[in-house]
This record gives C-alpha cells, structure tokens and sequence, in this order.
C-alpha cells in the first residue's frame, strides 16, 4: 500500500506571534530602571516592528497562493503576483481580487504605507552630515539643523506607542483580509491512501 503526502507551510503566524512577544518583551524592559533618556525596550519594539510589517507581507503572500486554488477567485495569477516587484502592486492585486478598496490616504491602508516608509528606512538607513555650520548658540540650533534631516532617522519612531500601532494594524489587516476572502492560510500536511 502506497500513501500520497501533500503540504503546505505558512509562517506568516509565527512571524505575527514573534512580533507581539518582541513588542511585550520591549515594554517589561522600559519599566526597568533606567539611566539617561534612552529606551530599554527600543531594540525589542524595533524588531516588532519590522516583523509585524514582516506578517503583513508574508500574510498576504500565503492569502495569494491560496487564491490561486480557490473557485471564487477565478481570475487571480500567483505567478504574476510573485513576479511583482514593488510592495503597492502586489497590494493592489491582491485587494482587487479580494474586493477591498485600497485607500492610502487615510485608515489601514495609509497606517500600512507608513510601516513600509519606516520599513524601509530601517533596511536601507542612509548616513547624513550636516556640514560644519556657524550658529548662534549651542543649545537650540543643533536641533534645528536636525530637523531636515529627522525624517529619515527610523530610531525615533521606534517606541512602544509605534509598536502597538504596528502590530494592531498587521492584526487589522489580516482579520478584514480573512473575513472578506474567506481563507485563513495555515500549514497543514496530509496523508490519504494513493490509488
């Protein structure tokens, strides 16, 4: 007697379960005591904050493999969805097929897009200089020189408020994708008697 085996593996959970253990951890470290102004939870909200933008990712990738397969969704191409390159085309497939109005101006889709900027910022940080510049005195003009140049620091937004922005977000938008799809992705691995 001879067995078929099929599978599929979806992380997209664990990445989601990761960054809330991440986010957690970081705000048990921020009530420790402290010296000076800096974070003890920054490199925990950090890393769940970048999972939790991770979960979306991979999140929808899995709803797309899963679309391929399901009779609602007649029309939809993996292939061309993996072959996508930027994040907002992939997006914009998947939420056309799914029925669901991609807003970027406002609401979850715009909170999505400021994780992808933050995202990015932290994958791709850039040094900066600010050239040696004559000023009137030393405690308020360092700031301002600064303040150009503060959007693309991605340490300041790295705190527990962001984090749980982050996360309630990625779960926001995993519950709306599931409830209007109807697939929940999950890994799985069957035998049945071949014949």
């Amino acid at each position: 007697m001879s067995y078929e085996y099929s599978a599929q593996n979806h992380d997209w959970d664990l990445t989601l379960h990761a960054a809330a253990e991440l986010i957690n951890t970081g705000l048990i470290m921020d009530k420790r005591p402290r010296t000076g102004t800096l974070s003890m939870g920054f490199p925990f909200f950090t890393g769940g904050m970048v999972l939790s933008f991770a979960a979306i990712e991979s999140f929808s990738a899995s709803i797309a493999f899963c679309m391929a397969s399901v009779g609602r969704f007649p029309g939809f191409d993996f292939q061309r969805y993996r072959k996508a390159g930027r994040f907002w085309e992939k997006m914009d497939m998947l939420m056309s097929a799914a029925g669901i109005e991609v807003d970027k101006g406002s609401g979850l889709f715009h909170h999505i897009g400021q994780m992808q900027i933050w995202r990015n910022l932290v994958s791709h940080a850039s040094p900066y200089e600010i050239e040696p510049t004559e000023i009137p005195n030393t405690v308020e003009a360092p700031r301002k020189l600064h303040q150009k140049k503060r959007h693309l620091e991605y340490a300041r937004m790295a705190d527990a408020q962001n984090a749980k922005k982050f996360y309630e977000t990625a779960a926001a938008y995993i519950g709306l994708v599931k409830e209007r799809t109807g697939i929940d992705p999950t890994a799985f691995a069957a035998y049945k008697v071949a014949g």
